[in-house]
């Protein structure tokens, strides 16, 4: 994944649909990986020091909320943010949005809306 990608959707210049279709084939890849019993690699290009706000990890999980960021690339994303040195998270609760999303121990599951 390219920085200038993941920092594109974080500040809101980029759209969830932008950002999967701009991973997806690095997201398969690792996914494929991991399901052949191999290590999947997430891959991330430098660039300069972005502190992650509240407002980037609101976006990444309204995104997946509204059903708009599919679960592998949400947690590919995430990952992205955690193993790279120019993400510095701003606080606790980006932090805990951040690993909530990176947590790939659990199944995924999809939201049902309510319609009260």
């Amino acid at each position: 994944m390219k920085h200038a990608t993941l920092v594109g959707f974080l500040t809101g210049e980029l759209s969830p649909e932008v950002l999967v279709d701009e991973i997806s084939t690095e997201v398969n890849a690792c996914e494929a990986s991991f399901q052949a019993g191999e290590n999947g690699y997430i891959i991330i290009t430098d660039g300069r020091p972005v502190k992650v706000t509240r407002e980037g990890a609101r976006r990444l999980l309204a995104a997946i909320a509204h059903e708009r960021l599919p679960f592998q690339p949400a947690n590919y994303v995430a990952a992205s943010i955690i193993m790279n040195d120019d993400f510095d998270l701003a606080d606790d609760a980006v932090r805990d949005a951040i690993n909530f999303v990176a947590d790939d121990s659990r199944s995924p599951c999809t939201m049902q809306r309510s319609r009260h």
